[in-house]
Formats: structure tokens, sequence, C-alpha cells
């Protein structure tokens, strides 16, 4: 199994949301820019983790989105289920008993049905708890590698370019 890139960049936009200077949402444009994804991915990927009440949609012309708990109650489970879905690796459709019906009898299948499927049912439940147990503002910290945090506007931020074009049209500062 292995996650969509989704995932990835889903934990990239609560990094951001968890660093984003308190009060100030963080816009869709600011995000997408960062990211380096098409716009309308990138509004599918929030809507995900808006719907899933990990993200506060803020509207108005400064509006935007903002963590809706803290980062350190959000964890890496969350953030998978709300992009991925349930974890449930396993879809016991009983192909075993189709398969092999004609040379066993009913309770051997059966057997062999459950046990597979407690096999990956307890696998599951360990990836489950193991993602569970680490948080984003984990991630966060570890990114900091004991830097003291600081909150960054990254609707501000951009690169030289960027900044270059914003103040031309604004008829600002050239230089």
């Amino acid at each position: 199994m292995q996650l969509t890139k989704a995932f990835e960049q889903s934990v990239c936009v609560m990094a951001m949301l968890t660093t984003q200077t308190k009060d100030i949402p963080l816009g869709s444009y600011s995000i997408h820019k960062h990211l380096g994804a098409s716009a309308t991915y990138i509004q599918k990927i929030v809507r995900k983790l808006v719907v899933s009440n990990l993200v506060l949609s803020v509207s108005g012309q400064r509006g935007g989105f903002m963590l809706a708990r803290p980062a350190e109650e959000i964890s890496y489970l969350d953030v998978v289920e709300a992009i991925e879905g349930p974890v449930d690796t396993f879809p016991n459709t009983s192909l075993i008993g189709k398969v092999l019906g004609n040379v066993t009898d009913d309770d051997k299948i059966n057997k062999a049905e459950v046990g597979l499927h407690r096999a990956f049912k307890e696998a599951d439940e360990k990836w489950r708890a193991s993602l569970a147990s680490v948080t984003i503002q984990d991630l966060v910290n570890e990114s900091l590698d004991g830097q003291i945090f600081k909150t960054t506007n990254w609707n501000e931020y951009a690169p030289k370019n960027e900044l270059l074009v914003k103040r031309l049209l604004k008829g600002g500062d050239k230089s």
C-alpha cells in the first residue's frame, strides 16, 4: 500500500497552517504557490481537510484557512483518514472460499478467511496506533531541530522575483 501524493501535500498544508501567524488565515493562493501544485488540486485537498474538521475555512476578502484545533492534537492518522479514507487494507471478498470451495470443507475455508482478515486487521490497528502517536506539531518541531518556533505569514512570503512583480503592479519601489 502506498499513500497518494495528496497525503504529503496535506501534511505540508498542515505544517504551513501550524506556522502561520495567529489570527491571519492562510490564503489558498499562497498554499498553491508554495507547494507548486495547481490551485484546483490544492482546493480539493484543503476541502477534504475542512470536511474532516482539521481545518477551518474563513470567508471574506482576507479569508483563507486556519487549523481547527491545535497542531499537537492533530495526528498523522487524522490527516491520512481525511485524505485517503479509513485505514482498511484488506477488503475481504470471500475469494478464498470461491477458489478453494471445491477442494476443502467450509469450516476450513472459514478459518482461513478469518485468519487472513485478522492478520490484516491487526496490522491496520498497529499502523493506526503508530500514525496516531505522531502529530503535526511533532513534524514542525523536528523540522526546526530545536530552534525557537517563530510563526510566519505565508501570505506575505514569496520568492524575490514574485515580490518584485507585486511591487511593479502596485507602482511601488522597482529596485
